[in-house]
């Protein structure tokens, strides 16, 4: 009877628990946001400033050898993707990170004009690397969004290789702390954890009073 009754506080404890299966990347500075995925460790390298521009956001994940950068250029000279004097300056700026671009396309994501290109580099850790980068505009700011990872063939298609990428959003409304101008939004999961420790403390609590309560009884029997 007692195991019966540990067994199922055990199990209520364990489907309380919260799960986290992504962080959020959130930026006030550059107001857009990313999803990371948290089943897999990812590394975040520092912000690297680009003779054009900036990498914003830089992390791989361990586990898959992928990574993804975000690169940010505040003023280009138009905000039109089909101008040719803005497509060239984005091809400079995939070219300031060792990119070369094998071909683009224009396409439209999230509801918004978009340049696609498929490019190739060498690393010097990683060896040769694929990119499929995304360029889209907010007035006149550039975002550059690149997925890369090893190999040659055009990944562009393939979801598991662009999962992090699918995520990019623009992000207006006010975060929650000034201060920082990026971090994981894991309030909520803090919460979810305090009140799962709390649930826990009860469950003990009560598994105790009903042993008390069973000792007692077998005494009166006897």
């Amino acid at each position: 009877m007692k195991t019966l009754l540990l067994c199922t506080l055990l199990l209520i404890f364990t489907t309380t628990l919260p799960r986290a299966s992504a962080d959020e990347w959130i930026s006030e500075l550059y107001h857009c946001a990313l999803t990371i995925p948290t089943q897999e460790s990812w590394t975040h390298g520092m912000r690297q400033q680009l003779p054009l521009g900036e990498v914003v956001l830089n992390a791989a994940s361990m586990t898959t050898s992928r990574g993804i950068l975000l690169t940010y250029v505040k003023e280009m000279p138009s905000g039109d993707l089909k101008n040719p004097v803005l497509v060239k300056r984005i091809t400079e700026v995939l070219e300031s990170q060792g990119w070369s671009t094998d071909s683009s396309s224009q396409l439209t994501w999230n509801d918004r004009p978009c340049i696609q290109f498929i490019a190739q580099r060498r690393d010097a850790l990683a060896g040769k690397q694929l990119g499929v980068a995304r360029a889209v505009m907010r007035g006149r700011s550039l975002y550059l969004i690149t997925a890369y990872g090893k190999g040659e063939a055009n990944r562009s298609d393939d979801p598991e290789f662009m999962r992090v990428v699918e995520t990019f959003r623009f992000v207006d409304q006010a975060l929650p702390s000034p201060t920082d101008s990026a971090k994981p939004a894991g309030i909520f999961f803090k919460i979810a954890m305090f009140g799962t420790a709390g649930a826990a403390a009860m469950l003990i609590i009560a598994y105790a009073a009903m042993l008390i309560l069973s000792q007692r009884a077998a005494k009166e029997r006897s």
